[in-house]
């Protein structure tokens, strides 16, 4: 496939170029050639109306949650689980988590994300979803025991079925991931555990730290140390890991995550919502960013969340320079990709990186005029992409999705009384 004289291509590489009026040879779902007057004997698409940007990187979702957009609006993070989202989560099959994370795909390709970072159940069943929608992405079975000792032996073994599961599908696009669900409900044997099975396999850790004043308080009335002194002590920060949300930092905590190049995943969306903080972002060394879950967000639209992420920083410190634009957009793009471990594959838009591309109309009125594309994309566009290609291969394509009817699924959805 030949992308024709594209108008802009955001390349996100290591210059962070902006280029103009390029050809886009793409070879075997990877990206063959950059340049002028090139040629192909496949299919050409004239983009000289189109900027091209990588695909978006959604580090910490929940995708199945797309099933509970609503439901609970106005609680903080205890009641909010409390009493309407975990009771209704006891009522969830594999089949509800299929549905609910196909729902999830759909909006994310529609908005220009190509790959997401997930935590949740049914991982066989989520893992179906994303090959139906052919999205790339990584998985964990969320584990919690509660302190239970006679739980932790049976969750480890669980999870390590749903990795042996994933691994056999031997899709290059579906990754499997170690997902902890966080210090206030697992125990230091599972947690220990845990790591130990990320280690086996050589997986990333995914889990969430940090989020609550509570959760801090807890962890240092019943261990004596706050949570992230916890997880440095039993080696956690030696792997690939990636924390979800990192609002309660002190500084030795931040010296501690910069000095291991630890990541944390900024969701500034579902923490203003749950009235839980603003993540120190402009602090952190290594910073991705995610949407949490349409329960507490309530969509999955990255270039939003780019919004508010800048936004909240410069209120946050009162400092107009607390954030650039330029370091959101990397995080969404270049350093989720460094978070995941697919830095060389995906990320930004460069020879021999496989063709994960987004596409958006120059003349949308949210991008106009064209003084300055990153400011655009991150401050005024509505995330309404054309089109969007994963493995050089069409998903979106004129704002529809590619492999699956979206409307059916919403009216099989909108009958369930769940």
């Amino acid at each position: 496939m030949l992308l024709k004289n594209c108008r802009f291509i955001v390349t996100q590489n290591e210059k962070r170029e902006i280029l103009e009026n390029k050809d886009v040879l793409i070879e075997n779902g990877r990206i063959s050639e950059i340049g002028n007057n090139l040629s192909s004997k496949e299919e050409i698409i004239d983009c000289s109306n189109k900027i091209i940007i990588p695909g978006l990187i959604n580090c910490h979702t929940h995708a199945a949650m797309n099933l509970l957009r609503g439901v609970s609006d106005d609680k903080n993070l205890q009641e909010w689980l409390n009493e309407d989202i975990w009771p209704r989560e006891a009522k969830l099959n594999g089949e509800l988590c299929y549905q609910g994370t196909l729902l999830a795909t759909a909006e994310m390709l529609l908005t220009g994300t190509t790959c997401f970072n997930d935590m949740y159940f049914y991982t066989g069943d989520v893992a179906r979803a994303a090959e139906k929608s052919r999205m790339r992405c990584f998985l964990g079975q969320v584990m919690f025991d509660f302190f239970d000792k006679d739980k932790t032996r049976k969750i480890i073994e669980d999870s390590e079925m749903e990795i042996k599961k994933i691994l056999e599908l031997k899709n290059e696009r579906i990754k499997p991931t170690i997902t902890p669900h966080s210090v206030e409900t697992c125990s230091d044997d599972l947690l220990t555990q845990s790591r130990d099975l990320a280690n086996k396999y050589n997986l990333p850790i995914h889990m969430h730290l940090s989020e609550t004043e509570k959760e801090i308080n807890d962890c240092l009335d019943n261990r004596g140390k706050r949570p992230l002194i916890l997880l440095n002590e039993l080696g956690f920060l030696k792997n690939k890991f990636v924390g979800a949300h990192g609002i309660h930092f002190n500084e030795e905590e931040i010296n501690i995550l910069n000095q291991n190049n630890s990541f944390i995943i900024y969701n500034p969306c579902s923490n203003a919502k749950l009235a839980s903080g603003i993540c120190p972002a402009r602090e952190l060394n290594n910073l991705c960013i995610g949407t949490d879950s349409v329960a507490s967000n309530n969509n999955l639209n990255l270039f939003e969340e780019m919004k508010f992420g800048v936004l909240l920083q410069r209120v946050n410190y009162n400092e107009v320079n607390a954030m650039s634009t330029q370091r959101i957009f990397d995080s969404a793009t270049i350093d989720g990709a460094r978070a995941l471990g697919i830095e060389n594959e995906v990320g930004s838009i460069e020879i021999n990186k496989k063709a994960d591309l987004v596409l958006i109309d120059k003349d949308n009125i949210f991008m106009n005029p064209n003084y300055n594309i990153i400011s655009n994309l991150v401050y005024s566009f509505n995330g309404t992409v054309s089109d969007v290609m994963i493995d050089g291969s069409f998903v979106v394509r004129n704002k529809e999705i590619v492999n699956f009817d979206l409307r059916e699924l919403i009216g099989k959805l909108n009958s369930l009384n769940f």
